[in-house]
């Protein structure tokens, strides 16, 4: 009996505390000690509870403008606005504390983070990629202002990372283009993705594939371009074999020359005649 008297008074005790400390909180809250509401921001901060210490930050962001106390206040907030999944806005404040106070110890830091705000809004390769390119803005400027930062091996693997995303978007575009049909813009979106991206792992890949786009590219072109669009697809074969020697795709490539020979001199012939 005694046990069970003990178990029931916890969800009051819990109650008790909750009350206790919201009231604890609203106090703070309502005061007009502004130094009191920053040394209990930090606190909430410290303990992760972010919903208490942003709105008393942001407050005290108009009160404390122009002061040293400022800078505490900013790096605060924007780190409030980060870890509740707020990255935009983190970013802007981050950028804004590295743009403010260049000289503070912790510029180097948020403008890493300004970076990571980015980093983390950053989609799938299959969207729009908008602040994929906003991150590698943000990272090359850290990288430039701060060249010897410990930051910078993190700064670097998020921008192979952002670099590789926006990659399998142009594969991701161009192989679309070719899936539907469209072999024209499918062979200038791979011709782009070599270009752009030369070290591709998947270059050798991209390449096979720009020599069947354009391979039906001319299939499907009317006779009077034909002959010009074989040529240029025997052209894209002798680069893809005298590059890739050895290729898996070798027997479907010469496949697509052979055939691309044939159709060619088919046309010479039926214009001779």
């Amino acid at each position: 009996m005694k046990c069970l008297v003990r178990f029931s008074l916890f969800p009051l005790l819990a109650l008790i505390l909750i009350t206790t400390s919201c009231s604890q909180y609203q106090q703070v809250v309502k005061s007009d000690d502004y130094y009191l509401k920053l040394a209990k921001a930090k606190e909430y901060f410290e303990k992760g509870q972010y919903y208490r210490a942003q709105p008393l930050l942001e407050e005290l962001l108009s009160f404390f403008k122009g002061t040293n106390v400022m800078q505490d206040v900013l790096y605060y907030y924007a780190y409030c606005h980060y870890e509740t999944g707020e990255y935009l806005i983190a970013a802007y404040h981050f950028k804004n504390y590295a743009s403010t106070y260049p000289n503070d110890p912790r510029a180097e830091e948020c403008l890493f983070m300004n970076a990571k705000c980015y980093y983390e809004v950053s989609p799938s390769y299959m969207l729009e990629q908008t602040y994929t390119n906003q991150c590698i803005d943000a990272i090359q400027l850290f990288v430039n202002t701060y060249p010897s930062s410990h930051y910078v091996d993190d700064a670097n693997k998020m921008l192979d990372e952002m670099r590789g995303k926006l990659e399998q978007k142009a594969f991701y575009s161009a192989n679309l283009y070719y899936r539907m049909g469209k072999y024209k813009a499918a062979n200038v979106a791979f011709q782009n993705l070599l270009r752009d991206y030369p070290d591709s792992k998947d270059a050798e890949y991209v390449m096979f594939l720009m020599l069947k786009s354009d391979y039906l590219y001319a299939v499907n072109s009317i006779e009077s371009k034909q002959e010009e669009r074989y040529q240029n697809t025997i052209t894209i074969y002798q680069n893809f074999s005298n590059k890739y020697t050895n290729s898996e795709y070798m027997g479907q490539a010469k496949s697509i020359y052979e055939a691309s020979v044939k159709n060619m001199n088919k046309l010479k012939t039926n214009e001779q005649e």
